[in-house]
């Protein structure tokens, strides 16, 4: 393959980016088939990230995750580890639990229908009547599992049998952003948005400034277009870094911090934004002073839920006055989201034209090529060169 030139940089080091990047096809954005084959092959396969530790933070806490058809329990036990169970009863197929989270109470599963209880880690409690039945027994019964991962804080679930482990798939992230000390950060504020676009578009938007002078003036004016840096190019962790204009600055109305740097950030990170993308799900922005983060929920081929969050320590959240301060952040945020979420969404209704095809990529596109590749390379698919 030839190669020119590229626009970005790889550790401050110029590096080559293919010559032709073709966009994938319109297919990908809207067929049915491959949508149901990526649930199939990457969102039932890969890790995805299902919340904070800190959203379950006692005995019988639970969130629900919808994955395509599939619907996954993530529960604290009483042991305070975190459990992932397949929302369905062993009896007779029920979904158990439909809320989007809340507490089991007294501590165990119970099924609506037939009453078939379950312990917090999944194991059969009690089954009314089932011991009339010969050869039953509970320990063939408990709740089918999924996989846990834990970074940072966020909690990974996996739903394949044997999947890739978890410290091998998102190598580049463990050890990283070590300064923030994500665990001990706590979500601040949440904003919830429901987008009519293919999840695919959302992580290509994150990961390219070339549209950003156009549709964000602001964010272009605090972190110039052409200043990304990237440190990870391929596989399930993409991603680099912008440099912020304003001295000690922020993303935030007028360019200033929203709040003290982050634990121990210091150095050259006083000066950076983070964006890093966790392939399929989690966007992940660690700023000087906050953490922004991105859960993607895909809700059909052209319907996603996308939740935004932003982290600060809880000795900031405790100070009413800087909280005051960091509604800048929220705002910026708020305004730069819904700027994307406006393209991303015609992007989507271009893409239902039969006259399209297939697209080019320019220079300063080639990490959305690259999330492009580990799409196809999931799926199986011929790779586009």
């Amino acid at each position: 393959m030839k190669h020119t030139k590229g626009q970005f940089k790889k550790r401050g080091v110029d590096y080559d980016v293919p010559t032709y990047m073709p966009t994938l096809p319109r297919e990908y954005y809207q067929s049915e088939d491959i949508y149901a084959e990526e649930a199939e092959k990457i969102f039932w396969r890969r890790w995805l990230m299902a919340c904070r530790e800190e959203e379950i933070p006692q005995a019988g806490d639970f969130v629900v995750v919808p994955v395509g058809d599939e619907s996954i329990i993530v529960v604290r036990d009483k042991t305070g580890e975190i459990n992932a169970h397949f929302n369905v009863c062993r009896h007779r197929g029920t979904r158990i639990c439909v809320a989007e989270s809340g507490c089991f109470d007294a501590g165990v599963i119970t099924c609506p229908y037939h009453a078939w209880r379950y312990e917090l880690d999944g194991r059969l409690k009690a089954a009314p009547m089932m011991t009339e039945v010969e050869d039953f027994d509970k320990a063939d019964f408990g709740l089918h599992g999924a996989h846990i991962g834990l970074w940072g804080g966020f909690v990974f679930i996996n739903l394949a049998e044997d999947p890739v482990a978890f410290e091998d798939e998102l190598a580049p992230l463990i050890g990283k952003f070590e300064d923030w000390r994500l665990p001990e950060l706590r979500i601040a504020h949440k904003l919830e948005y429901t987008l009519e676009c293919n999840w695919k578009i959302i992580l290509q938007n994150y990961q390219e400034c070339y549209h950003c002078p156009g549709v964000h003036p602001l964010l272009a004016k605090w972190t110039p277009f052409r200043g990304a840096e990237h440190d990870c190019l391929g596989g399930t962790v993409i991603g680099g870094y912008m440099t912020l204009t304003e001295e000690r600055g922020s993303m935030t109305m007028d360019g200033k911090a929203a709040a003290p740097p982050v634990c121990d950030v210091s150095g050259d990170d006083l000066q950076r934004v983070h964006y890093y993308s966790v392939f399929p799900n989690l966007l992940l922005s660690p700023h000087p002073d906050f953490v922004l983060y991105h859960r993607i929920r895909s809700e059909g081929v052209d319907r996603i839920r996308n939740d935004c969050h932003f982290l600060l320590h809880p000795d900031v959240m405790a100070d009413a006055a800087r909280m005051e301060r960091f509604q800048s952040a929220i705002e910026f945020w708020d305004l730069t989201n819904r700027q994307d979420w406006k393209v991303c969404e015609q992007m989507q209704l271009g893409l239902k034209s039969h006259r399209f095809k297939t697209g080019r990529y320019g220079p300063m596109e080639d990490v959305p090529y690259a999330l492009d590749q580990e799409v196809l390379r999931a799926l199986g698919h011929e790779r586009t060169t």
